[in-house]
């Protein structure tokens, strides 16, 4: 045994240990508005962000003190004070922020609970529905994904595919399949007003939240929501997107045929995935780990319990892909743009 390598991968465990405790106190500081208070009120001693908090000041000094050591939050140690930097209220605090992370706890907060039943799952090889995760799941799925979109969508990733973007310019009908929560629904429609923009989702709940969303946002004159599986929905559309959902889908194959069926000629479809390499040595890394983890308790579970089940996994990358889409008969498949977590690409009927 070699005995440098074995205290380098415990001190790695000691640091995976250290990430994982942090989840029910980011869950904790989320739920009571810790970091918006924090961030309001700081910089401020313990027992005035306790009392701003109303919280009991043991607790919110152990809280503080566990989110300084993680770099979540900030300490001065002439002051004794406690406050968030610019960056750390950009990341944590600010809901609106294109920067927050902090959903992604709710999705860990949620596998977590998921456990016993994708534990059941790894025996007998069956999967567990979408619509039976733990309610966190799905508000941690939009939240998490919301700051991408809002950052990357409209102003990054549309423009890399102009006929698109063309279409929806001029009143074009936009077909959003999957579309859970409808953040990605919602940028389309106010960012291409003249658009005809639907939302499609198999999950009722997701379905209604994005309807209240929408109405919050004073969209629902322009946008169309319905409880459709990827299968079922009805219409004619200029171009239809995928965003993070084909992988998660039991027929990925048959929803790409439905898609192009639903097309009118020329139509785009577009396709949003997690980015990942064809080789599987080449995903062997931290954004790897992330997918492969949140793959496990979601994706592949998800597809497993749908008719045929493909399990493409969060990590298919661009050539299964393309493939998936070439046997539902598009022809031209390009991945148009890529970053260190996604990938987008588009296929013309």
């Amino acid at each position: 045994m070699d005995t440098k390598k074995l205290k380098e991968l415990q001190w790695k465990v000691f640091q995976n240990v250290a990430a994982a405790q942090l989840v029910p106190l980011m869950r904790i500081g989320d739920e009571l508005k810790l970091f918006t208070i924090l961030a309001d009120v700081g910089p401020c001693s313990n027992a005035d962000f306790a009392k701003a908090a109303e919280i009991d000041a043991r607790y919110s000094l152990e809280w503080l003190s566990a989110m300084c050591a993680a770099g979540y939050a900030s300490y001065d140690t002439d002051e004794g004070k406690f406050f968030l930097s610019d960056e750390q209220a950009a990341v944590f605090a600010h809901e609106d922020s294109t920067s927050l992370m902090i959903g992604a706890y709710d999705s860990l907060a949620a596998s977590v609970m998921d456990e016993p039943k994708i534990r059941a799952a790894f025996k007998t090889g069956q999967g567990v529905a979408w619509g039976e995760h733990h309610p966190c799941y799905f508000r941690g799925t939009a939240r998490f994904f919301k700051p991408v979109y809002k950052s990357n969508l409209v102003s990054r990733w549309l423009p890399k595919i102009p006929a698109l973007t063309e279409k929806l310019s001029a009143g074009g009908s936009f077909a959003d399949v999957g579309c859970g929560h409808g953040i990605s629904t919602m940028l389309i429609a106010e960012h291409f007003p003249a658009s005809q923009v639907h939302g499609f989702d198999f999950h009722g709940p997701s379905i209604d939240e994005a309807k209240r969303l929408a109405a919050d946002a004073g969209l629902s004159s322009r946008i169309t929501y319905e409880t459709r599986s990827a299968k079922d929905y009805q219409g004619t559309f200029d171009a239809i997107a995928f965003f993070d959902c084909l992988h998660d889908m039991g027929d990925p194959v048959g929803a790409a045929q439905h898609a192009y069926t639903q097309l009118n000629d020329g139509g785009l479809l577009v396709i949003i995935e997690p980015f990942a390499n064809d080789r599987l040595e080449e995903n062997l890394n931290v954004i790897g780990q992330m997918f492969y983890c949140a793959s496990t308790m979601g994706c592949v579970p998800a597809s497993l319990a749908q008719d045929v089940g493909l399990a493409l996994g969060a990590q298919a990358g661009p050539a299964r892909l393309t493939m998936v889409l070439k046997q539902a008969g598009f022809k031209n498949v390009d991945v148009v743009a890529t970053t260190a977590t996604n990938m987008v690409m588009c296929a013309t009927k």
